[in-house]
């Protein structure tokens, strides 16, 4: 049999950022009677024309990174940066040529601003990979992947080293500068199957073969040194997604044979030796662990996820327990403060008609509000529609996504008040 390779994608609804740079005077100042005494003020906002592309899978437009001055995001008109104070455009991803839209971006950027785009490579097939400097928008190099199998879900990460992709055909790690090969995957035997995480730490890959030995066994790599990895020997459960590289936490399925992921949640020790499984039963069956909405504390020992349907819970990576969960919430980020949020119901205060950015300890939920995404029309939309980013630095909120009306979307930033 031939070797499949299986990416277990989670489908999250996207919006982007783009068109023509709009700017929109700072609205602290509006009349309006139901204005509170906490709200934001808008920086700026910019027209965020709607993709394809949105929605088709966990590496969609709905990443957004930083520099040391711009926000930078996608949208169906490209890969662009933003002033984070001004809203300025800096400037947009050159498309490759024999390029076409831009399917996807990485979760993230490096540290040293370093990031990966994909455009379509044509025929629906989103494989035509771009490194780009993420202070200039220039393209470091690009490759056309595109093999025997259409792609609509790439997968890539990007460390100081590595550029890992999982992209049709090709499982891959490369250079970050000038894109040479470094490794391959490639099957144990002839009847495998294989299952493969990514992040931008560690390559988790979970094969059961019956023409190798060991039959079952789960590959532990370190993507940016090569020589610091392990196996779990008699491990076969398929690979889903790598959820935290501190501590590495992947989710996979219950068993061997199975490659929906939906059953376990597992740790491992920086040794890459099991910790902890806990089964996603009970009220762990509702967190959606996805690994953009997925946050583990500097202690590493609590997760916090999206949970049922629009909310957020915590979970202690030790004994598996439900710490606490919130309706109509969406995290943004962890900051010093906790975890970084917006609600439409917050635990403290009055829930009004706009929803409220607050901080929550990860470990007992309790909630402090930071201030309210005002926006006069009342027009934001629910906060698991949008697409959020915290710049802890300056305090700044940036929401990605459609009005209720549908009629606008775009990327507004808010400044928090200072407490």
């Amino acid at each position: 049999m031939p070797l499949i390779l299986a990416i277990v994608m989670v489908v999250l609804v996207g919006a982007g950022v783009g068109g023509y740079f709009l700017f929109t005077a700072d609205d602290s100042g509006s009349p309006a009677a139901d204005r509170p005494a906490n709200a934001m003020q808008r920086l700026w906002e910019a027209p965020s024309p709607a993709s394809d592309r949105e929605g088709q899978g966990e590496n969609n437009l709905r990443s957004m990174w930083f520099n040391n001055d711009d926000v930078v995001l996608g949208d169906g008109q490209g890969v662009r940066a933003y002033n984070r104070k001004t809203g300025k455009k800096q400037w947009t991803v050159k498309t490759p040529k024999g390029a076409g839209e831009v399917c996807a971006m990485s979760k993230d950027a490096s540290e040293d601003g370093v990031g990966a785009v994909v455009f379509d490579a044509g025929g629906d097939d989103c494989s035509f990979l771009s490194v780009i400097d993420t202070d200039t928008g220039r393209t470091l190099w690009s490759k056309n992947l595109k093999g025997g199998n259409t792609e609509d879900t790439p997968q890539m990460v990007v460390n100081s080293k590595v550029v890992a992709v999982a992209i049709g055909d090709t499982y891959a790690g490369f250079t970050i500068t000038g894109g040479a090969k470094v490794w391959e995957l490639t099957a144990r035997g002839h009847d495998c199957t294989t299952t493969v995480g990514l992040s931008p730490q560690y390559r988790a890959v979970g094969s059961d073969c019956s023409d190798a030995k060991p039959k079952k066994q789960l590959a532990l790599q370190d993507l940016e040194y090569s020589g610091i990895h392990s196996t779990v020997t008699g491990d076969g459960r398929a690979v889903g997604q790598i959820l935290s590289d501190r501590p590495l936490t992947i989710r996979m399925s219950e068993e061997a044979d199975v490659i929906d992921a939906e059953g376990t949640l597992s740790t491992y020790t920086e040794e890459g030796k099991p910790a902890k499984t806990f089964k996603l039963s009970g009220e762990l069956k509702d967190l959606s662990l996805k690994p953009r909405d997925t946050f583990v504390d500097e202690d590493e020992q609590v997760l916090v996820s999206g949970y049922g349907s629009g909310g957020i819970a915590a979970v202690d990576l030790k004994t598996g327990e439900l710490l606490w969960k919130k309706r109509s919430s969406a995290s943004a980020a962890l900051d010093t403060e906790g975890l970084i949020a917006v609600t439409d119901a917050p635990d403290t205060g009055t829930p009004g008609q706009d929803p409220v950015l607050v901080s929550i300890g990860v470990r007992d939920g309790k909630e402090k509000v930071l201030g309210t995404v005002y926006d006069p029309k009342h027009a934001l939309g629910s906060p698991e529609l949008m697409s959020l980013a915290w710049d802890g630095h300056t305090n700044t909120l940036f929401i990605q996504g459609d009005g209720l009306s549908h009629d606008k979307s775009s990327i507004q930033a808010f400044k928090a008040p200072v407490s």
